[in-house]
């Protein structure tokens, strides 16, 4: 049983079991609203800098005015992690094209706060690495962190008939990214690629860049579906998972089927850079 007992809906703090919306509420209704997630360590929201950044920029990208400044959200946030006085759970961001008088013209935004379990993946997947599985699709505004998750969700069976533990979109000719996280590969020259365009800009895709610097070559451009199945390495990126092996994609090992070495060593340096962040003040 969960120990979280509030939730914040426009700025008030609402016990768990009493948080509601109206369903004229235009994410129910058109599913037009925009998200963000991140977790909370220690009392304290992890890389929340980043994530109001792209919050924000979501909001303008998508025609949403966010009622409040960006500092008074972050208000909210810290005070949901002392109303909830837990050390670890996660957060997830929404704001909602509100009430719609005609179920189709946004009204005043509505912005919630959930608060939700910290997420805990098994050991093993990190030891022994995911199944990828390609999949010819282009996210619609795929710069924008939307609620829309259509394709993601309509594709679990096929994911399961495949032994897949994520998808990796493609549009024919490159690779994007997953449905929840961005993806990386270290290519026969031995340099760290991802993706640049047409992407969401994850935020553990940005700090994995960054531990990066100083050890091998970065680049951020287009990777041909030709480049990555001779890929040496490849992992996921993301809130939930911030570095992930991918050791199987399309049913064939990648490498000798483990997680590589550059994926080791960078999975140890977002995690030293983790706890340099969390033991400021």
């Amino acid at each position: 049983m969960s120990n979280l007992k509030y939730h914040m809906i426009n700025g008030a703090f609402i016990p768990v079991d009493e948080a509601k919306i109206h369903i004229t509420d235009l994410s129910i209704l058109r599913g037009f609203a925009i998200f963000d997630y991140f977790r909370v360590r220690r009392g304290k929201a992890v890389f929340m800098e980043d994530h109001l950044e792209r919050f924000f920029r979501s909001a303008r990208l998508i025609g949403l005015n966010i009622p409040y400044e960006q500092s008074e959200v972050q208000g909210m946030i810290e005070g949901l992690i002392k109303k909830n006085g837990l050390e670890k759970f996660s957060i997830r961001l929404q704001l909602t094209g509100g009430y719609s008088d005609n179920g189709f013209e946004p009204a005043t935004p509505n912005l919630f706060l959930l608060s939700l379990p910290f997420p805990n993946l098994p050991e093993k997947f990190f030891k022994e690495g995911w199944h990828v599985m390609t999949y010819k699709y282009q996210r619609e505004l795929p710069e924008v962190k939307t609620t829309n998750y259509l394709t993601g969700i309509q594709i679990l069976p096929l994911l399961e008939e495949n032994d897949a533990d994520a998808v990796l979109y493609h549009d024919g000719t490159h690779i994007r990214e997953s449905d929840r996280s961005n993806f990386f590969i270290v290519n026969q020259e031995g340099v760290l690629v991802t993706p640049k365009d047409k992407i969401l800009l994850g935020v553990s895709r940005k700090i994995t860049l960054k531990v990066a610097q100083g050890v091998l070559k970065t680049e951020e451009r287009d990777i041909t579906l030709e480049e990555l199945r001779s890929a040496k390495e490849m992992f996921l990126t993301s809130s939930t998972k911030p570095i992930l092996p991918v050791t199987i994609l399309d049913g064939k090992e990648v490498g000798n089927g483990k997680p590589g070495p550059v994926t080791t060593q960078l999975m140890e340096l977002f995690q030293r850079y983790l706890e340099d962040y969390l033991g400021k003040a």
